[in-house]
């Protein structure tokens, strides 16, 4: 609940901090020609170069914009995950600052562009003395809230160590005007404690509330009683107070918790997979599919070229087809350039017992099934390119896990099947780090690895050292 509050402070701080920064520049400006004016006419001439009319000055603001905020992101100003006193954040706005005014002053320097030294000068400090200043107003406004009168309080239902853990997390946001007005006893047992800080036991709740100003409770517990839980949110809808349940007291561990309603029915999602994501998987399937159309577009005469020398070379098919798991196991048919000899799939088991790789896969340096030309093939990741038509459909993405045979996914462990939790991909980690130099069990680690830390950042990154990877044919076979 914090961290969402966190993250739209942030957003409003940022945004306000930009509009900050466009409008120190006219102001700077302004005060660069009542400089001028002011000054005795000897004196007016060492502020050369003459100012420009401020619209020229605009391409200046964007650099001035992007070079600030790259240099804020950078030294943490906006991180959600530290902590930072009001003095802290002032220090690191004036650090941004004087970045900005080396970068600006260099960049004038080195192309020799006409920007006033003192336009410069003065834009920074405005921006700075600015965006510090803020800062102040909000740490003292901070400080006001945390005053009891002020604080949202907030009742905690349980005494043992996750309420107590719970409590201690709150008071670290005390300065956002969080504030643990006491604990109740979930028995009586809790309430024989001598913790001055449990005020009583369920049964004591409507007194509690009657008697104190409570904005907020959490229910903590190990097994929470889902007829207690009943209660305490009847008593709290009567008489409007919010309530919240902490969701840790499932045993298994997932990697996002989602509260959803469908029509009025409340639904709590746990997930492991990147599902809870729409927004950030639309523009992934949009990058998909803008990216497969083009490349397939410029790749349709070599691959038509290249067609044409495998049906030369070799009795068989140009395109292989052959049936993968998708998502979640979906069957679908992948297709790539033909690259062994026509019916390679019957002889497999006489070669069998000379896999390279452990685990159910099977990898060969040598594999004779392979043909000269599928060799070349196969080093330039050519015969992969067919894939971009399985990207097009929707069965694969440009991005992600390999996508297994249907026989491999049936000897998987139950750990290693949540790799079919997101779409299969022409690309992976697994793909960028070594390939087929790496055992099967690491792998697996590396899908769930990027199922785990999935971005649409992580995606550009496993792509650009795609390219590399692909040129030199690294871990190829």
């Amino acid at each position: 609940m914090f961290r969402e509050r966190a993250k739209l402070f942030n957003r409003l701080q940022f945004a306000a901090d930009i509009l900050v920064t466009c409008a120190a520049f006219p102001l700077a400006y302004l005060s660069r020609i009542h400089l001028s004016s002011a000054l005795p006419p000897a004196l007016g001439r060492l502020l050369n170069p003459e100012l420009l009319p401020l619209g020229e000055y605009f391409w200046a603001v964007g650099l001035a914009v992007i070079c600030w905020a790259a240099a804020a992101y950078s030294l943490g100003l906006y991180r959600i995950a530290i902590r930072r006193s009001g003095l802290e954040k002032v220090r690191i706005v004036i650090e941004s600052s004087i970045i900005l005014w080396l970068f600006l002053g260099f960049l004038s320097f080195a192309l020799k562009l006409d920007l006033s030294r003192p336009l410069i000068a003065l834009f920074v400090l405005y921006q700075a003395v600015i965006l510090a200043g803020i800062r102040l107003l909000l740490a003292l406004r901070r400080r006001y809230r945390a005053s009891p009168k002020h604080c949202r309080n907030i009742l905690i239902i349980g005494t043992a160590a996750k309420a107590r853990k719970m409590g201690g997390l709150i008071s670290r946001y005390s300065d956002w005007g969080l504030r643990i007005l006491g604990y109740i006893a979930v028995n009586g047992a809790g309430a024989a404690q001598a913790d001055k800080d449990v005020l009583g036991t369920i049964a004591d709740l409507p007194r509690i509330i009657e008697d104190n100003v409570v904005d907020e409770i959490i229910f903590i517990g190990d097994r929470p009683d889902l007829d207690l839980l009943d209660k305490v949110l009847e008593l709290c809808k009567e008489q409007g107070i919010g309530t919240r349940v902490a969701a840790d007291f499932f045993p298994a561990k997932v990697t996002n918790v989602s509260m959803e309603f469908l029509e009025n029915v409340p639904v709590i999602t746990f997930s492991s997979a990147p599902e809870q994501h729409p927004f950030s998987l639309l523009i992934k399937r949009v990058i998909d599919v803008v990216v497969s159309v083009a490349l397939l577009a410029v790749m349709l005469p070599l691959l038509l070229l290249v067609g044409l020398l495998v049906k030369m070379t070799s009795k068989g098919p140009a395109i292989y087809r052959q049936t993968r798991c998708g998502l979640y196991g979906r069957k679908f048919t992948l297709y790539k350039i033909r690259s062994m000899y026509d019916g390679a799939e019957d002889v497999l088991w006489e070669i069998k017992h000379l896999n390279e790789m452990d685990g159910p896969v099977f990898k060969m340096r040598n594999d004779p099934r392979v043909t000269p030309l599928g060799r070349l093939l196969r080093k330039s990741s050519i015969d992969e390119w067919p894939q971009f038509w399985n990207v097009l459909r929707g069965e694969m993405s440009l991005v992600g896990p390999r996508a297994p045979l249907p026989d491999e996914v049936k000897e998987y462990t139950r750990w290693q099947r949540r790799r079919l939790s997101v779409k299969p991909g022409i690309t992976c980690l697994w793909q960028v780090s070594g390939r087929n130099e790496i055992d099967f069990h690491e792998w697996m680690k590396l899908d769930l690895h990027y199922i785990d830390n999935w971005s649409l950042l992580l995606d550009f990154k496993i792509l650009l050292r795609t390219f590399p990877v692909v040129l030199f044919g690294k871990g190829a076979r």
